[in-house]
């Protein structure tokens, strides 16, 4: 159950992580004619600055989960060569779950903004109404996402004896630093 539930998020985070690089053409897509148009014709296109920002948004939050199922996020990894393997889990288990707390704490703030900015449909008044509860639900399901993950590999630090956060273990649970 828990490998099946494990294998399905870790796909929705590389998912996500895939249309954050998708948001990159895009952030390009929309910088490209905002510039030519204020170089060569004096004008800014109306929206495009508040439409990158979103664009950095979604690019930055939907792929914190795809970063740590790759286990792409950086770690100060000094400690790890100075102490034995058995030692490492529990420092990796002491990692993944401060992680989870502090992420946990910013999702639940996160979520809190993003309900409220819905629920009132927040808007940007610059110059033109853009919308920020949008940017705002980005942000809450990027950390939600990141915050399972780290869970979930804080689950395989716990029932793996010999874990590394690669995955690269024996006798690691089929979900293990599976990147599908």
């Amino acid at each position: 159950m828990f490998s099946t539930l494990s294998g399905a998020i870790r796909r929705l985070s590389l998912a996500l992580g895939v249309i954050a690089g998708a948001g990159t053409a895009l952030l390009m897509l929309t910088v490209v004619p905002d510039l030519f148009s204020r170089s060569f014709l004096g004008e800014a296109v109306y929206g495009m600055a508040e439409t990158g920002i979103f664009l950095l948004v979604l690019i930055v939050y939907l792929a914190l989960g795809s970063a740590q199922v790759r286990k792409e996020h950086f770690h100060v990894g000094v400690l790890d060569t100075l102490i034995g393997r058995d030692a490492q889990r529990w420092i990796w288990v002491l990692r993944f779950a401060l992680s989870a707390l502090v992420c946990g704490v910013f999702t639940w703030y996160a979520s809190k903004g993003a309900i409220d900015s819905t629920l009132s449909l927040e808007q940007s008044y610059a110059v033109i109404e853009y919308p920020v509860w949008p940017a705002k639900i980005v942000v809450a399901l990027g950390l939600l996402l990141l915050t399972v993950q780290f869970l979930m590999d804080l689950v395989d630090a716990l029932t793996t004896p010999q874990y590394l956060p690669d995955g690269g273990h024996e006798g690691a649970p089929d979900h293990a630093g599976e990147a599908p």
